[in-house]
């Protein structure tokens, strides 16, 4: 079921920006509007449905029917608001009940390598084939048949996931009062705030590739490095007391990622920069793991959603320098912000390894 929604999701995710962008001939701030209506739903949804549910953890179900929905909406909407409140509620019906069940999966020792498996492995192996898939059938048959064929894949994973035995939420909504848990939200608003795959890094991916077929080219090569840094680092990760250590060595990596970024010129860097991006991408999992070290398996589903809402907060600021530069295609100025975003997290991980 992992492997199928997240398949589909790199078939067909990869490319909402470009479809908005050319074949809507929206502007950028009409995309951005649909994600001004995206992220309050992924941020304040979960904490409604945790208060309200009797199996948060069967959310994530309704999560993949509601994918499913959004992807026929795309085929027949083009409102902004209506497609954002359709991306939103996907998104806040998936991730928080997913994102619970890998912390319930793996134990201590072991968790940042199960998070790794699930979150970043499996997403990124799948995401070799599913860009270039993509951009083939874009290319071949257009953007409505690349929907038709996400929507059959999401509804297998649906049917799929209704025969998971889930357990249901024997504990409410609560926000844990103290200065580790302050720093942990601090940290998921500068991680939103960085956040560039919403709409940036997609479009400057195509202005550099050239061609859709060429943009998915390009982020299957880039998978393939990626998944390869991804594996080898979070081998290492689960020696608990390096996890803010790794935590500190990504987000530096990922700072300097940015900043190089902003030199790219041809395809050829991009790919050989993902290698830098997976590195990254892998020692920030540390961070994910120490959080959920941090806090009773009674606190679990409270903290998931909550980073969701600091998360929300963070992408919702980040609209700011995307409709001040990203209309300009000044992606230069854009990801050097990204940098120094990244780089403020550092201080917050030195605070929380001293606590």
């Amino acid at each position: 079921m992992v492997a199928i929604f997240f398949f589909t999701s790199s078939l067909s995710g990869s490319f909402l920006t470009v479809y908005y962008r050319e074949e809507l001939k929206m502007s950028i701030p009409e995309i951005a509007e649909i994600l001004l209506f995206t992220f309050p739903l992924i941020g304040l949804l979960p904490l409604f449905l945790l208060r309200t549910a009797k199996n948060f953890e069967r959310i994530i179900s309704y999560g993949i029917f509601l994918t499913m929905i959004f992807y026929v909406a795309l085929i027949f909407v083009r409102n902004p608001i209506v497609l954002g409140l359709a991306y939103g509620l996907s998104i806040a019906t998936y991730w928080p009940s997913f994102n619970l069940l890998l912390f319930r999966l793996g134990e201590s020792h072991m968790r940042a390598r199960t998070i790794s498996f699930f979150s970043s492995i499996i997403p990124t192996l799948t995401g070799i084939a599913g860009p270039a898939a993509g951009g083939f059938i874009i290319d071949n048959l257009q953007f409505e048949a690349l929907f038709a064929t996400a929507v059959i894949l999401y509804l297998v994973a649906f049917i799929l996931s209704m025969r998971i035995d889930f357990k249901p939420e024997a504990y409410k909504f609560s926000i844990p009062r103290n200065k580790t848990f302050a720093i942990f939200f601090a940290s998921f608003i500068l991680l939103g705030l960085s956040e560039a795959y919403w709409l940036g890094y997609p479009l400057f991916v195509l202005g550099v590739s050239g061609t859709v077929l060429n943009m998915g080219i390009v982020l299957a090569l880039s998978a393939i490095l990626i998944s390869v840094a991804t594996f080898l680092v979070n081998y290492f990760s689960d020696v608990k007391k390096t996890r803010v250590g790794f935590a500190i060595v990504g987000a530096s990596l990922h700072a300097v990622w940015f900043f190089v970024l902003s030199f790219v010129t041809s395809t050829y860097h991009i790919v050989a920069l993902s290698l830098l991006d997976g590195i990254a991408a892998a020692f920030n999992v540390s961070w994910l793991a120490h959080y959920a070290d941090s806090f009773s398996k009674e606190q679990y589903a409270s903290i998931l959603v909550l980073m969701e809402t600091g998360l929300m907060i963070g992408r919702i600021a980040n609209l700011a320098p995307t409709l001040a530069f990203i209309p300009s295609s000044d992606y230069a100025s854009y990801f050097k912000c990204s940098a120094v975003v990244l780089l403020l997290l550092i201080p917050l991980y030195l605070i929380s390894k001293k606590k």
